[in-house]
């Protein structure tokens, strides 16, 4: 009787889907059930397929969350990696030869010549001024070093880490940038250059200023708890003449979502 018991609660619901992508990728069916319940959630089965081929390709590890995915506001699938996930990749290479960053702040010394490779940043143990930026230099055996400098106000979430450890934060935007121009890894986005939304992701400089009632659309399905607050949202759009393919694709997916 134990042992039923125990196995009951590390089994997980498998659907025939995951069970499908479980023979081709070489994930159980239960580890493909918990990614997409995890890392990859609100996929379908191609999308699911399509992720899991991505984690294998650039060989990093969706259990630890050195990569995920979500969708954009046009239901498009984005697979993304935070600096870990990119120096774990970077470090797989055997041309790696380190990385070094810093933040710059007000009254660092500080300038730039990237043509030769030429960084000069100096300070002291005094107050250093407000933080303005970031930079990070990746080194490869086999070339010359990529330099990345980020703007810290561009980048600036102003809460959570960001407000608790600015610098760490944007010392990652900047390793993340150099990493992947450094070591071309393409097919993965950096977190740093997008925003979370529900469960919508969206470019950094394309927010609310830019597009107000289309993120006032997005937020309200994003909030929706129940259909009919979606059916309510559905004929806002018809009677405003704002409705498209676009929110009825965005709205169906919450519609399932909620249904689970």
């Amino acid at each position: 009787m134990s042992d039923n018991k125990e196995k009951s609660i590390i089994e997980i619901d498998v659907t025939e889907s995951q069970k499908s992508i479980s023979k081709n990728f070489g994930y159980s069916e239960q580890e493909i059930a918990v990614i997409q319940n995890t890392v990859a959630k609100g996929t379908n089965k191609v999308e699911l397929a399509y992720f899991i081929n991505v984690c294998k390709t650039v060989g990093l590890n969706p259990f630890i969350k050195e990569i995920w995915c979500y969708k954009d506001h046009r239901q498009n699938l984005l697979v993304f990696a935070g600096r870990d996930g990119f120096l774990a990749k970077a470090q797989k290479d055997k041309n790696f030869a380190g990385i070094r960053s810093s933040e710059v702040r007000e009254k660092d010394v500080f300038s730039m010549d990237i043509a030769n490779n030429i960084i000069k940043h100096e300070f002291g143990i005094k107050d250093r001024g407000s933080i303005i930026g970031s930079y990070a230099i990746v080194f490869r055996k086999d070339g010359e070093p990529t330099i990345e400098y980020v703007d810290f106000k561009t980048y600036d979430r102003g809460f959570g880490a960001w407000k608790t450890h600015p610098a760490d934060m944007i010392k990652k935007v900047a390793e993340t940038h150099a990493l992947k121009k450094g070591f071309g890894i393409s097919g993965i986005q950096s977190e740093y250059d997008f925003e979370t939304q529900g469960s919508i992701v969206r470019p950094i400089n394309t927010t609310v200023k830019n597009d107000p009632e289309d993120e006032r659309i997005l937020l309200a399905i994003n909030d929706a708890e129940t259909e009919e607050d979606l059916d309510r949202i559905n004929q806002d759009l018809i009677k405003n003449n704002l409705g498209n393919e676009n929110y009825l694709s965005i709205i169906k997916e919450k519609r399932k979502n909620l249904k689970k």
